[in-house]
């Protein structure tokens, strides 16, 4: 049995949760066309008759905004030590700087290039990217990928497995996520407002979940969306409360497609001023730790 830790890494928005999706073959962690729809450090588990590979996936690498952005982008940094395998993301689509694969250089763990939306671009355009990073980092593997038409992610899993060390699993075969449904309902919330949300107005999003009722084949959530303007909140809850209702409405098939239970999802809006600036805030929603 081969098992490791594989830290996802790069910037915000290159494809690393899409990625860890496909992989796992369903849908488990949020994704969207915004940054920093992932903020939290969590543990994406892989299983097969011969390995177990447990996926770090963190938040993008950014320019940070207020506290919390300095908290993302330090978690994200801290997430590539001590693991077996950095798995680092490149978007070919976007513009690129050296910046990253420099800093990757310098370290000692084994490092997987994944040149990701290869469907995007013209393969001529991008041939000083990848020749970039290849004289940066001439000991790692490089994998062109696309997500969003599969292709080459069989080609990421086996190089994975082939650098992976010999040892027992790291969880058990029937966790998927080191965190509680909880956590998975209120990310399934959060990223549906970030799907509808425009503009910076999702990133100061925070989903509260308050409490949760379930039976045999019901589940009913309550749960507070967090936000820090009175604008924003108008905005959240939109004309006649049509926002908030198609929040709710897009998060019950999400959250009934994954636990198969049909859900109800009852939500308010509250205004808890500039909390992405406030350390009091920020430990009382997990993201800062003492």
């Amino acid at each position: 049995m081969k098992s490791g830790i594989v830290c996802v890494y790069g910037k915000a928005n290159a494809g690393k949760s899409s990625l860890i999706n496909r992989i796992l073959g369903f849908k488990l962690l949020p994704i969207s066309d915004k940054p920093q729809t992932t903020r939290d450090t969590v543990k994406a588990i892989y299983n097969d008759d011969e390995s177990q590979i447990v996926f770090v996936d963190t938040p993008g690498l950014f320019k940070p905004h207020k506290r919390f952005g300095e908290i993302l982008l330090r978690n994200a940094e801290n997430a590539k030590y001590g693991v077996d395998i950095i798995l680092y993301v490149i978007d070919l689509s976007q513009k690129f700087d050296a910046t990253t694969a420099t800093k990757l250089s310098k370290l000692e763990e084994k490092i997987i290039v994944v040149f990701n939306k290869i469907d995007l671009v013209k393969y001529a355009d991008v041939q000083s990217i990848i020749s970039t990073v290849k004289e940066l980092l001439p000991n790692s593997v490089f994998i062109e990928t696309s997500c969003i038409k599969s292709i080459n992610i069989d080609k990421v899993v086996e190089a994975i497995k082939k650098y992976l060390p010999q040892k027992e699993k790291l969880f058990s075969g029937d966790i998927v996520l080191d965190r509680p449904k909880e956590y998975i309902i209120s990310e399934m919330i959060r990223e549906k407002c970030m799907r509808l949300m425009k503009k910076e107005l999702p990133h100061c999003v925070y989903i509260q979940l308050d409490h949760l009722n379930e039976e045999d084949n019901i589940l009913e959530v309550f749960a507070t969306v967090i936000v820090e303007k009175e604008g924003e909140k108008g905005i959240l809850i939109g004309k006649n409360g049509n926002m908030i209702k198609e929040i709710s409405r897009l998060s019950e098939t999400t959250i009934l497609s994954y636990f198969g239970k049909k859900t109800i999802c009852n939500l308010k809006v509250k205004v808890v001023d500039n909390w992405r600036s406030k350390d009091k805030f920020l430990r009382k929603f997990g993201f800062l730790n003492d």
